[in-house]
């Protein structure tokens, strides 16, 4: 629709194609005639593929720095403070990890299901919006959505005591089924001892 497109439309320079005005973002700027339309040069759908190329570019970044634009909010200081001074910073590598195959959840062991399975948890829940010593990246850790779960709100202290229970508990019932199994199993006989036998 290169050169009969119709007067309500506009070219987007990225994709080509020819689309409705709405399709851009616009806003109104004052002329030397009254008020005029401006519109962006990308349509709308290049604008957010553009977005979301920026934000994958380092994804464990901008998951981070979401984290801290959010908590910054609450608290009422800026993004860098949480970045900076609470060393948000310092969680980056550590989630970059996390993201790839071999990452690991640091409570259970168990590989992540995907992205959003790895989950920033808090140690020691925060008392407060502006409780710094919990809000702190060294009262932070990585974990999976499971395991989080489990935690909530309880005492770190008080969930090792329950995870701790629940691994002895489970290594308990495990070995009391290997052991029926070992038990109920048919005894096999090698082909020596069945040619001795």
């Amino acid at each position: 629709m290169t050169s009969a497109s119709r007067p309500c439309e506009r070219l987007c320079p990225k994709c080509g194609i020819w689309k409705y005005h709405g399709r851009f973002r616009s806003r109104k700027r004052p002329t030397s005639i009254g008020v005029g339309i401006e519109f962006n040069s990308l349509c709308r759908d290049c604008e957010q593929i553009e977005r979301n190329e920026r934000k994958n570019d380092d994804r464990a970044r901008a998951i981070i720095e979401r984290r801290a634009a959010d908590h910054a909010r609450k608290s009422g200081v800026a993004k860098s403070f949480f970045m900076v001074n609470m060393n948000y910073a310092a969680l980056v590598p550590m989630l970059r990890v996390m993201m790839t195959p071999e990452g690991r959840c640091l409570c259970c062991g168990h590989p992540f299901l995907n992205e959003r399975d790895i989950q920033i948890e808090h140690r020691e829940p925060p008392r407060h919006p502006q409780d710094w010593a919990r809000l702190h990246a060294r009262n932070l850790g990585l974990a999976c959505q499971s395991c989080n779960g489990t935690k909530a709100r309880k005492s770190y202290a008080l969930w090792l005591d329950e995870q701790e229970e629940a691994r002895l508990s489970n290594q308990e019932h495990r070995a009391t089924f290997d052991a029926e199994i070992t038990a109920s199993a048919p005894v096999q006989m090698t082909i020596e001892e069945l040619l001795l036998g």
